[in-house]
């Protein structure tokens, strides 16, 4: 029988009138690039007749919801959106979940079945790798892990709340109690901390006497500059190598393995766990100098919380003046002003949807802080974006600190509310 269809899209389409034929070739191409996503099941397009306008349904099952989520906002599907556009002139999409599946009645004898497709090749030998220690799974790390195991790696993991563990033990990997207890054997060891003050106890206090001289300790955790350069002269006192592997993407890229790697430190340490980073990142590129895979880190989430605080600013301008929330949200996610990190936290901001986040503001806050920090230091000022990272501060003091960034935009249109009533 077939798979059971996990998560289910359903998007309904009218289109211009005259370009049935154009659409359904262009469809074709789309859907067939569609159906090479590993974690795609099968989709049909329907033509149906309401009214006098072309309608289609597009019906597309996937493996899960964070599989498609994680394709929904991949550029891959951006260009396919543009491609159909230009034919569409509205339509909606909703999603799904099976709740009960009929599988057909049994035929009768000499009569075949469907023909079995065979899945992909079971991953090669892992004998010859080193098994690794995975400590830290927030949304990211744990990501990483996942994508880890499927490579065929052989993980040993450790979180503080255990139960975030749970999920990677079934998939494989072997749960340890402590820091220490997970890096002890091991002479690669990834961490995905929170913040420099984890680190400091997680990596300094708890891993690093457990670990045999030469060990390599790939750190994914977002830190200044100047710490990434201190922590690596600490590693390299206590006999240890310490490869910056500063991560871009989101959740869902993680778990893909499609994230965007940044390397700082000796080249050939770098290269010496080549096979672990292009497991996790779909581009590595090694930068230099340890601290400057931090930097660069640091600026792609300056320009992070500056477009999620004008999108935020632009629709509480918008909505005192009258405009509908959602669709001035949609026309800008679809507009040429937009990218994709806009679209994605546009689509949250419309639906809402919070928690759990993607990243967190409590995190957002901390990184705009380093980078402010860190350019004063090299003695450029950076105003815009300090305004910006008060606006975060404010979210975290209000209590929202564990909700996705994207929630800045609740407590910018409620202080135009408040400011228009005042007035």
């Amino acid at each position: 029988m077939a798979e059971t269809p996990l998560f289910r899209v359903i998007l309904r389409m009218e289109i211009q009138s005259g370009t049935q034929d154009e659409f359904e070739r262009t469809w074709w191409e789309v859907g067939s690039a569609i159906s090479r996503q590993p974690a795609n099941r099968g989709q049909t397009l329907t033509r149906a007749t309401e009214g006098d306008s072309p309608v289609y349904y597009v019906i597309t099952d996937w493996t899960d919801e964070a599989a498609f989520r994680a394709f929904e906002i991949g550029e891959a599907h951006v260009e396919h959106r543009r491609r159909l556009g230009k034919y569409r002139t509205s339509g909606e999409m909703i999603t799904t979940q099976t709740v009960h599946d009929i599988p057909p009645a049994p035929q009768p004898e000499g009569v075949p079945g469907p023909r079995a497709v065979p899945g992909p090749e079971a991953p090669s030998a892992t004998a010859d790798r080193a098994p690794l220690a995975f400590i830290g799974l927030g949304n990211m790390g744990r990501g990483m892990a996942h994508a880890l195991i499927d490579a065929g790696h052989r993980l040993t993991v450790h979180n503080r709340t255990a139960a975030k563990a749970r999920p990677l033990v079934d998939a494989g990997a072997t749960a340890a109690g402590s820091p220490a207890d997970a890096a002890a054997g091991h002479s690669i060891v990834l961490l995905s901390l929170s913040d420099e003050a984890a680190v400091d106890d997680v990596l300094f206090d708890k891993i690093v006497p457990v670990l045999a001289p030469g060990s390599i300790v790939i750190d994914t955790s977002t830190v200044s500059p100047a710490y990434a350069r201190k922590a690596a002269g600490r590693l390299a006192d206590a006999g240890l190598r310490r490869v910056e592997a500063c991560v871009v993407g989101n959740p869902f890229q993680a778990r893909e393995g499609k994230l965007r790697v940044y390397t700082s430190g000796a080249e050939r340490d770098v290269a010496e766990v080549a096979d672990v980073l292009d497991t996790i990142g779909a581009e590595v590129l090694h930068l230099g100098a340890p601290g400057t895979a931090a930097t660069l880190k640091l600026i792609f989430n300056l320009l992070l919380g500056a477009q999620v605080a004008s999108l935020s600013e632009a629709v509480a301008y918008g909505v005192r003046t009258g405009l509908d929330r959602d669709r001035l949200l949609s026309a800008i996610a679809g507009s040429g002003f937009s990218s994709i990190v806009m679209r994605f936290r546009a689509e949250l901001m419309r639906k809402g949807s919070y928690e759990p986040a993607f990243f967190r503001s409590t995190l957002m806050e901390k990184d705009l802080r380093l980078a402010i920090d860190d350019a004063t230091v090299a003695g450029v000022e950076l105003p815009v974006l300090d305004t910006v990272r008060a606006g975060f501060a404010a979210v975290v003091a209000a209590g929202d600190g564990d909700k996705d960034a994207s929630v800045l935009i609740e407590h910018t249109t409620a202080a135009a509310s408040s400011q228009g009533a005042v007035s």
